[in-house]
């Protein structure tokens, strides 16, 4: 059998893409992984490497570049994931020379940050990347009645993409970590988001939409991968999530939701007789790729960008989140 100093490291062409997805078919299946290729606007062969040897692929990653907000800014971010390598050419050096180039092609191409999210900390951590801590809230099973008196209806994206794409840009302005997202972004992302399927539910007052939600499951859990709600909607927002959580979400566990930046939210869901607990995540793993180019968009020294504390700094738990509905 081949070792891994044997294997080529390089990107992918056109033709390729379908062996790439030939062998992400041992791990999940195909379609699941085919969504991304399909659909994501930002999807470039140049982005997706391998390690083949000879004709045959046999370890591959993608980088999925996310515009994402930052101290005031938008900064560049390449989220690595789809990380897979056949059995027997594991614990080879297989994968660490895939991310190796990775992340060199993610300098060359003006990347700031790389984010991924995994449970091999100590592997990635050897490569740069550092866990952040962020914060989930977990709501056990349960089921409570709407109380807002707004009208919750399903997602319809011909008649309602439009308010809900200027409530989440509004909603997530000043929110750090959230991607940036225009028209093609959302149609690309409502066909890989979650599943196979979600539940997107929005409130109206009157005929203005006031709050959303998007729910699946995952991880044997129902989540809600993300949320919106106009100002002083805190109630339409809180009857979303008990309607996701009592009817569509009610035959698993429990709910995880991304509720640690809105403790309004939090507490009212209590008071409505919900028992809900925060859950720290440690797989949330981020890696500087130019400190001198990110100090630059940031305005601050590079001195700051390579404290210890610097992630605590421009991501914190409480004014944060990276959306699972924008999950790679």
């Amino acid at each position: 059998m081949s070792t891994a100093t044997a294997l080529t490291v390089r990107t992918i062409a056109p033709h390729e893409r379908a062996a790439v997805l030939d062998l992400l078919d041992a791990w999940i299946s195909r379609e699941f992984f085919a969504r991304y290729f399909e659909h994501d606007p930002a999807f470039r062969d140049d982005l997706c490497f391998v390690a083949a040897d000879g004709d045959r692929l046999v370890s591959t990653l993608q980088v999925f570049a996310k515009d994402v907000r930052l101290g005031g800014t938008t900064v560049r971010v390449g989220g690595i994931g789809n990380v897979y390598t056949a059995p027997e050419y594991r614990e080879q050096g297989t994968a660490s020379q895939l991310l190796t180039r990775a992340i060199a092609a993610m300098d060359a191409l003006g990347f700031d940050l790389s984010l991924l999210f995994a449970v091999r900390l100590a592997f990635y951590g050897r490569h740069g990347w550092v866990s952040h801590p962020r914060q989930f809230v977990f709501i056990d099973a349960g089921t409570v009645a709407d109380s807002s008196g707004v009208r919750i209806e399903p997602f319809d994206p011909e008649r309602d993409l439009a308010e809900v794409m200027a409530l989440y840009d509004a909603y997530n302005g000043s929110l750090a970590g959230t991607v940036v997202r225009d028209r093609r972004y959302w149609l690309g992302q409502l066909r890989y988001a979650g599943n196979f399927s979600e539940d997107f539910l929005v409130a109206r007052a009157g005929d203005r939409i006031v709050a959303y939600a998007r729910a699946t499951p995952l991880y044997d859990l129902y989540v809600v991968m993300e949320h919106g709600f106009v100002p002083s909607y805190d109630a339409a927002l809180v009857d979303v999530i008990c309607r996701l959580h009592g009817h569509q979400g009610r035959a698993l566990p429990g709910t995880l939701t991304q509720l640690a930046t809105e403790p309004r939210i939090v507490a009212a869901l209590g008071a409505r007789g919900l028992s809900l607990r925060t859950v720290d995540d440690v797989f949330w793993m981020w890696r500087v790729i130019s400190p001198t180019r990110l100090a630059a968009k940031l305005g601050i020294a590079v001195t700051e960008v390579e404290r210890d504390d610097f992630l605590a700094r421009v991501l914190p738990s409480d004014r944060s989140v990276f959306w699972l509905s924008d999950r790679f």
